[in-house]
């Protein structure tokens, strides 16, 4: 019972964090500074922030609707469900980051390092959850046919 009710509040956080990010508009991860150059790799992380954390919400969006309901997913193929729990784990810095943004506080500088960090790994699996549902869903249309 308590790896089920961990799974639903997951799902229920990507829902979450797939409402929040149509209203998210950006997410910091570096402390702008006056110097021109510094303003401009800080906007270009922010934006590869903004990119990531938008993109990994489709992603878990798409993995909804592929196993809408739990019986389904807990059938689904481990390495999806494997592929998932990373890029939960490996995503939890920037969700924290938007979180943050979205109540009004600034994210602390170390939860930005962090999103610095990660973002890398957080695509990743989000690219890797991706292919494994193209793939799977290629399976399953051509067993139909």
């Amino acid at each position: 019972m308590n790896g089920f009710s961990t799974i639903v509040s997951r799902y229920f956080k990507a829902i979450g964090l797939a409402m929040m990010s149509l209203a998210c508009a950006s997410c910091a991860t570096l402390a702008p500074s006056t110097n021109n150059n510094d303003v401009a790799k800080a906007d270009n992380t922010q934006s590869r922030a903004e990119r990531v954390f938008l993109y990994q919400s489709r992603v878990a969006d798409s993995l909804l609707d592929h196993y809408p309901l739990m019986e389904i997913f807990e059938a689904a193929d481990p390495s999806i469900i494997a592929a998932e729990a990373r890029m939960t784990e490996s995503c939890s810095p920037l969700t924290r980051a938007v979180l943050s943004h979205l109540e009004g506080r600034e994210p602390s500088l170390g939860l930005r390092f962090q999103v610095f960090a990660s973002i890398g790994e957080c695509e990743h699996w989000a690219r890797k959850i991706e292919s494994l549902l193209d793939s799977s869903a290629a399976d399953s249309s051509s067993q139909t046919i």
